[in-house]
């Protein structure tokens, strides 16, 4: 029997790395922004890329590109920020031009902030990786001491 689509054996170790932390902090990301029903938490991009950054640099020496995709991958949840003004668009009223324009208007501006979003969330990303790759530089395995002469 012959697979379909890719498996995640060839993805490379960044996107490897990217999605284990991505994908443990979506449900963090979607019970907070659930809870509020207005606001989009990502403190827990900000740990799952930790832990991203960690893995990667300890791993395979590198920590390099593991933040941005955790971040956006962490982030998909902002996605529900579009939903929502579409949502909101159903309560307008006048004439039919007013509420086409509207509605238009709105869209736009829904994946303007849902962009703005992803950005900040492979922004956050890329800070947490960078101090998972410290945490694992300063947690490794140290050298044995040289011999005094």
């Amino acid at each position: 029997m012959s697979r379909i689509g890719p498996s995640l054996g060839s993805l490379g170790d960044r996107w490897r790395y990217a999605l284990v932390g991505g994908l443990l902090s979506v449900p963090f990301t979607t019970a907070s922004y659930w809870q509020t029903g207005s606001e989009l938490s990502l403190s827990p991009v900000l740990f799952g890329s930790l832990l991203a950054g960690y893995l990667a640099k300890r791993k395979t020496g590198s920590a390099t590109g593991v933040g941005a995709r955790a971040g956006v991958v962490g982030g998909l949840p902002a996605l529900w920020l579009l939903a929502d003004v579409v949502a909101a668009t159903s309560g307008l009223g006048g004439p039919a031009w007013f509420i086409a324009a509207g509605t238009v208007f709105a869209v736009v501006a829904g994946i303007a902030f849902a962009i703005l979003g992803l950005g900040l969330a492979a922004l956050v990303g890329a800070v947490g990786a960078r101090v998972g790759a410290w945490v694992a530089e300063s947690t490794g395995p140290r050298q044995p001491p040289s011999a005094a002469r």
